[in-house]
């Protein structure tokens, strides 16, 4: 039986989606399942249309240091930190689970949210969830 880490993504910086896709990543890879639940402003991750920008910075400087993350990114060979994040959902290690909670109280439709995403799901079911996997972590 394959392993299973469970995680919980909170918060929409540039940081956490860059925790989440390298561990994402690198989890699916040695064939451990991956399921992020995203709650409270973390759904906005999920969104579409949604930059992330560097937490800690001053307003001017968030967008362009998430600019330059991304293009140290491109030296490694990474275009796009999203197409990682889909070659995982593709091979079924890796699922993304929008809080239907949150996404009721934010007023977040599910046409806002990539397509790639899994059913919205509420902390019930989360928890049901977390109970099966062998870690759970909070992002």
């Amino acid at each position: 039986m394959p392993k299973v880490m469970n995680f919980i993504v909170s918060e929409q910086s540039f940081e956490k989606f860059g925790m989440m896709v390298i561990l994402g990543t690198t989890g699916a890879a040695m064939e451990t399942k991956m399921n992020f639940f995203f709650t409270f402003w973390g759904i906005n991750l999920l969104k579409k249309n949604f930059k992330p920008k560097v937490a800690g910075m001053p307003f001017p400087m968030k967008g362009m240091a998430a600019m330059m993350f991304k293009k140290k990114l491109k030296s490694f060979g990474y275009e796009d930190m999203w197409e990682m994040v889909k070659d995982g959902i593709e091979e079924g290690n890796i699922k993304l689970y929008p809080c239907s909670m949150t996404m009721d109280l934010m007023g977040v439709k599910k046409e806002q949210i990539h397509k790639f995403c899994e059913e919205p799901i509420g902390a019930a079911k989360f928890i049901e969830m977390a109970d099966e996997a062998d870690k759970v972590i909070s992002l």
